[in-house]
């Protein structure tokens, strides 16, 4: 695989939505997007599905989900990524999960890229966690790509101890005998629906981030953060009315951008999905439906009323032509939906 130069990084749940709207894009756009698969948990609701496998529960898991990335995405690049699980979790055959989904995913023609959360690692020599990562041995043109959640403490840690932080990276860095010039580090916000954070505060905050990374030696950086909440009434307020939301995230990283066009960042999203988004596979009766249509620095969102009453399900009708009879909608050929 050629060195990735991806001019979007998409963190996607790994799910069959997800994977659908992926088959859908056209070539121009899946040869400038590297897609990041955030693996759901094993919920009792996807256990008891697996049960029915004559594979072992986890492993019958993470072989669907292996599949179905396989079918959306055969043979080109992706970060996968497994913060919901637990850092011990393993296989019924005592294999870690992480590089037993990199290893199966390799097998199906899929060029990974694993995913090391910062604020998972541990020094500790008898990690777990630890040693499943030092396990992986990369395939040729695979790179890891570090994980840094910008939450409160990892903000507290950068600005009263950077220290302690690029000490951390280093001992990333050394044990997984990472070559940070060619690895890739995300900068990552999460969730940024509430009105404490401002697109100015990202922006400070990711400065100060980088001037702590780029002494290690990284010069691929990746910026990520949701604006859109978690649930609807959040977004828009009303029942059966629109409403639009500002993209924080993309108008901090066309700041950073304007500021240093020399700077090797590179812009991510969640998609229409927050980050603290259930994993639950199991139905949610009184959601409300919607669509939330991405229009450069903002989202459109059409919001109609709970999926258990009146038109049901048949309301995406009427919410598709809002969409389409609105002055955001770009043209049938913008984006894929159904």
């Amino acid at each position: 695989m050629n060195k990735m130069n991806p001019i979007y990084v998409p963190l996607l749940k790994a799910k069959k939505g997800e994977f659908d709207a992926l088959i859908h894009l056209s070539e121009r756009a899946t040869n400038q997007i590297v897609p990041w698969f955030d693996v759901p948990r094993l919920d009792e609701n996807a256990r008891k599905k697996s049960e029915q496998s004559s594979e072992p529960p986890v492993e019958s898991f993470l072989n669907k989900i292996a599949s179905g990335i396989a079918k959306a995405w055969a043979g080109k690049p992706i970060f996968i990524d497994l913060p919901r699980w637990a850092t011990n979790a393993q296989t019924e055959n005592a294999e870690h999960v992480i590089p037993y989904l990199r290893n199966r995913l390799e097998l199906l023609g899929i060029a990974v890229n694993p995913v090391v959360d910062y604020t998972s690692w541990d020094d500790d020599s008898d990690s777990i966690y630890v040693n499943a990562m030092k396990s992986i041995r990369l395939e040729n043109g695979r790179n890891y790509c570090i994980r840094l959640n910008m939450d409160v403490d990892t903000v507290e840690d950068i600005k009263a101890d950077p220290d302690y932080v690029t000490e951390r990276l280093f001992d990333i860095i050394e044990q997984l005998d990472i070559d940070p010039s060619k690895a890739y580090l995300l900068i990552d916000f999460g969730d940024i629906s509430s009105q404490i954070h401002s697109s100015d505060q990202i922006v400070d905050k990711t400065r100060l981030a980088i001037s702590l990374v780029q002494p290690c030696g990284f010069s691929q950086i990746i910026l990520a953060g949701s604006s859109l909440p978690s649930t609807i009434n959040l977004a828009v307020k009303t029942q059966n009315s629109t409403g639009l939301v500002r993209r924080k995230e993309m108008v901090a990283w066309r700041k950073l951008l304007s500021e240093n066009q020399s700077l090797n960042i590179t812009f991510a999203d969640y998609g229409v999905r927050n980050p603290s988004a259930s994993d639950e596979s199991m139905p949610f009766p009184n959601a409300n439906g919607k669509i939330r249509y991405t229009i450069d620095s903002q989202y459109f969102i059409a919001r109609g009323c709970a999926l258990n009453t009146g038109l049901k399900y048949q309301q995406f009708y009427n919410l598709a032509q809002i969409v389409v009879d609105s002055e955001h909608y770009l043209g049938a050929k913008f984006s894929w939906g159904r």
